[in-house]
C-alpha cells in the first residue's frame, strides 16, 4: 500500500521512524542526455612518433644537455622500426578499438585508485557553495533541506536520463561522468581502492547518510510510492537527527575516510563483527552524505 511514513533508519543510536505527510511528485520534460553518446569520437591513439618528438620537447626545460642526449639515445633505440615501440603501439591500437575510451580504466587505477595517501585533501572533488549568513540554527537546516531535496532533483534527471546536454564549440560533451556522481562508493582496500555505483544494481538507494557530532544516520528520502520527500519533510528529519545526537562523546568513525588507505582498508576487510560489516554496508550503498 502507499504508505505515509518516512523511516529515519539508524542502524544502533539512530533515531525513530516518523510519520509524514505523502508529498507532490515533481514532473520533468524528459530530453534524454544519451541521444548523442553513442554518437561521440572515441578516443585516440596518438601516432608514436608524434607522442615521443612532444615528450622530448617536454623535457628540454628540465633536463640537462647530458641528460638529453641520453634520453634522445634512448627514444631513437625504442623507435626502432618493428621494435618494442611498434609492437607496443599496436597493442595499444587494438585496445583502443574495443573500447569507447582506452584511457578510462588505466586513468582511474593509477590517478586514483592505487593512490594510498587519504582520500580527504588529496583526492575527494568538493563544492563551494556562496557565503550564507543564518539567523538561527533552524534557518542552517532548512537551507540543507533545499539543499538535499536539490541533489534529489539532479539525481531524478539522472534516474530519467533528462541532464541536459553540455556542449564545447558547438560539439556535444560526454555526459557518462555525472551518471557516476551519485550512489558511488570508494571502497578501500590493502592495495588498491575499487569503485561501486549502486545505482546500476537492481534496487537503487533510497536513503542518505547525515552525519552529526560523529555519529551517522541512514536518512530514508523516499516515500513507499517512490516520490521524494518534499522540504518540508527532509527539515522535520534534520531536526529530530539534531536533537538525537547532542551527545559529542561518541567514536569518531568518520576520522577513518582521513587515514591512509591501507588503515581505512583494514577494519573493511578484516573485521568479524556482524553489526560493523552491516553499518558499513549501509553507509557505502548511499546515494549521498551530507554534514549537518
Amino acid at each position: 500500500m502507499l504508505g505515509l511514513l518516512l523511516r529515519v533508519v539508524l542502524r544502533p543510536g539512530l533515531v525513530k521512524p516518523c510519520r509524514l505527510v505523502k508529498p507532490m511528485s515533481v514532473n520533468i520534460l524528459p530530453e534524454r542526455s544519451s541521444h548523442h553518446q553513442d554518437n561521440l569520437p572515441k578516443l585516440p591513439v596518438p601516432p608514436l612518433r608524434q607522442t615521443f618528438e612532444r615528450y622530448l620537447l617536454m623535457l628540454e626545460p628540465l633536463l640537462s644537455e647530458e641528460e638529453m642526449d641520453h634520453t634522445r639515445k634512448l627514444v631513437k633505440e625504442f623507435l626502432i622500426p618493428e621494435g618494442v615501440g611498434d609492437r607496443l603501439q599496436r597493442s595499444l591500437e587494438r585496445r583502443a578499438s574495443n573500447k569507447e575510451n582506452w584511457l578510462t580504466e588505466w586513468w582511474m587505477q593509477s590517478a586514483y585508485l592505487d593512490s594510498r595517501m587519504p582520500v580527504a585533501v588529496y583526492s575527494s572533488p568538493g563544492v563551494v557553495l556562496p557565503r550564507m549568513t543564518f539567523q538561527d540554527r533552524q534557518g542552517q537546516m532548512r537551507f540543507a533541506a533545499k539543499l538535499i531535496s536539490g541533489v534529489l532533483d539532479f539525481k531524478q534527471m539522472i534516474d530519467n536520463e533528462t541532464l541536459p546536454i553540455e556542449y564545447l564549440g558547438g560539439k556535444p560533451l560526454c555526459m557518462d561522468q555525472y551518471y557516476q556522481i551519485l550512489s558511488s562508493c570508494r571502497i578501500p582496500g590493502p592495495k588498491r581502492d575499487t569503485v561501486v555505483n549502486h545505482a546500476i544494481g537492481k534496487v537503487a538507494p533510497t536513503h542518505i547518510t547525515v552525519v552529526h557530532n560523529f555519529q551517522f544516520f541512514v536518512l530514508d528520502v523516499y516515500n513507499s510510492d517512490g516520490s521524494p520527500l518534499t522540504v518540508d519533510q527532509i527539515y522535520m528529519q534534520l531536526e529530530k537527527i539534531w536533537n538525537s545526537s547532542l551527545q559529542s562523546n561518541k567514536e569518531p568513525i568518520g576520522i577513518l575516510t582521513s587515514q591512509h588507505r591501507n588503515t581505512w582498508g583494514k577494519p573493511t576487510t578484516t573485521s568479524s563483527r556482524t553489526r560493523q560489516i552491516r553499518s558499513l554496508s549501509v553507509l557505502s550503498r548511499r546515494a549521498y552524505s551530507r554534514c549537518v
